[in-house]
């Protein structure tokens, strides 16, 4: 993604519905989105949301992962998830795994 073609709300709905298969909901300046990680955690599922701001896109997951698409809808409307830190978007697309269909999680004994 180049600077002159910066990710709006919008298409960043359009972008996590074709490259993640999520659900999304767009309002003026912000898009929650829900996505099944069954593929890295069987049976739950991801939330997050974007925000327009001056300076790019901000994209904000929630740290927890829920066992329905319903439950992670829940927790995006009424904020009771913890938050991972808020990032750009030019940076967050680098760093996530959501988008990929071939993640894999390997639990760790302590």
């Amino acid at each position: 993604m180049t600077k002159n073609n910066k990710m709006n709300v919008q298409q960043f709905a359009l972008w996590m519905e074709e490259q993640a298969g999520a659900s999304c909901r767009v309002s003026p300046g912000r898009t929650e989105c829900v996505i099944d990680i069954g593929h890295i955690e069987s049976g739950r599922h991801a939330s997050l949301y974007a925000v327009d701001s001056l300076t790019g896109l901000l994209v904000v997951e929630l740290a927890d992962s829920f066992a329905s698409e319903a439950e992670a809808w829940m927790a995006i409307q009424t904020e009771s998830s913890p938050e991972l830190s808020t990032r750009f978007f030019d940076e967050w697309v680098g760093e996530q795994y959501l988008t990929d269909k071939n993640a894999q999680v390997e639990q760790l004994s302590i």
